[in-house]
């Protein structure tokens, strides 16, 4: 059932697009109106075909088919929205009494999604830096004025591969990064050919390290094969544990496995090393609170996608000063970063200030679904850290 529904819009998307270009342009030969169906019935079936084989195959045609396939989703969506925005428009027109010709509008529709499109698509593919500064108490002079890179979701798999991750790793030599953490989806659905090129990660010039921890992602690959072909870098992979580095801690809790529960708060209590009252570092995929009472365990479906938790009293009460996160790509295409802020009750990206405890929610390097980024930016975070006052 909850495959269902996207099909269904997915489907309904592709008929808009038919009754809009039959009406627009007149298409009245049956032969013509045949032809077109089939062309966006292919289409419609071509996407879900080569997401599911990328995922079960290696071959180079299926990357292309997956990555072409995915930059026509994403101009779907926005080709819908500019043909219900065009209504929109037509209808304040007439409504003045204006008369509007409805095939030069249909023509102003197409053109603007294109290039709309297009910028999505650039815009998907070469991350931009994003600089932020967070006060830290505590915090030892061996880290103040200090940076601290994030790399989330970029997804390595069919779409983004190694051209892609060496631009990646370029910008983030630049940042001159004391460490460099990585919170989660590394891999895609797929991580067939992905340990061919992962390597580059172990390119990224640090002083202290590279750590990661899963995501859902990792899950989805599974996360036997996900951390072999993890394992075959330098990363330090943290596994519901803590680190500590020069006096700063980083706390790494790996994301919950389908169907299994884990409660964070007995994880980091009961490491030998935590101390609440040194700064401290938590690396969680998702935007929600992990941290609750003694007795209580996250729920993996429920606490992500459909209620999240963004009370952080738990990791305010235990010493957290920051959480790092992502997942939410912000959203990534125009209208889903409302919904996500919806989602996520405004935890849906940047950086957010309580009481001593920080959150920052990157909207991700990479992608996923389409190859197009209209709602967002992809991002690498450099993070600041400076002495609370």
């Amino acid at each position: 059932m909850f495959l269902l529904i996207p099909l269904v819009i997915l489907f309904a998307s592709h008929w808009l697009v038919y009754d809009f270009f039959v009406r627009a342009f007149e298409i009245k030969k049956k032969k013509s109106r045949m032809i077109f169906r089939l062309i966006l019935m292919l289409l419609f079936f071509a996407f879900i075909t080569s997401f599911a084989l990328a995922r079960l195959y290696e071959s180079w045609i299926l990357e292309l088919s997956y990555f072409i396939f995915g930059l026509w989703l994403g101009f779907l969506i926005n080709l819908v929205l500019v043909i219900a925005l065009k209504w929109v428009i037509i209808g304040v027109l007439r409504f003045f009494g204006k008369k509007v010709d409805l095939k030069l509008a249909a023509k102003i529709v197409i053109l603007f999604t294109v290039f709309y499109s297009a910028f999505g698509a650039y815009n998907a593919l070469h991350p931009q830096v994003t600089e932020v500064e967070v006060a830290v108490e505590n915090l030892p002079p061996e880290w103040q004025g200090k940076t601290i890179v994030q790399i989330s979701d970029l997804h390595l798999g069919a779409a983004l591969r190694e051209n892609f991750l060496k631009r990646v790793v370029a910008k983030v030599n630049e940042l001159d990064a004391e460490i460099v953490v990585v919170t989660g989806d590394l891999l895609d659905g797929s991580a067939d050919g992905v340990a061919s090129f992962i390597g580059l990660l172990d390119d990224i010039k640090t002083k202290k390290g590279v750590y990661f921890v899963t995501g859902n992602h990792e899950d989805y690959v599974g996360i036997e094969k996900s951390l072999s072909i993890i394992k075959s870098t330098d990363m330090e992979i943290l596994d519901d544990e803590v680190v500590e580095i020069d006096g700063l801690q980083l706390i790494g809790i790996s994301y919950p496995e389908r169907g299994v529960q884990k409660n964070a708060r007995t994880i980091i209590e009961e490491s030998e090393i935590f101390d609440g009252e040194k700064p401290n570092i938590l690396l969680y995929h998702a935007p929600v609170s992990i941290i609750q009472g003694q007795e209580e365990t996250v729920d993996w479906h429920k606490n992500l996608y459909w209620t999240p938790n963004t009370d952080f009293s738990g990791a305010k009460e235990l010493g957290i000063d920051l959480q790092l996160s992502g997942h939410t790509h912000d959203g990534q295409i125009f209208p889903f970063t409302l919904l996500t802020k919806l989602i996520f009750n405004g935890y849906s990206y940047g950086l957010h200030q309580e009481n001593g405890f920080a959150i920052y929610v990157s909207s991700g390097a990479g992608v996923w679904g389409p190859t197009m980024r209209t709602g967002s930016e992809s991002e690498i975070v450099a993070i600041k850290l400076l002495a609370a006052e």
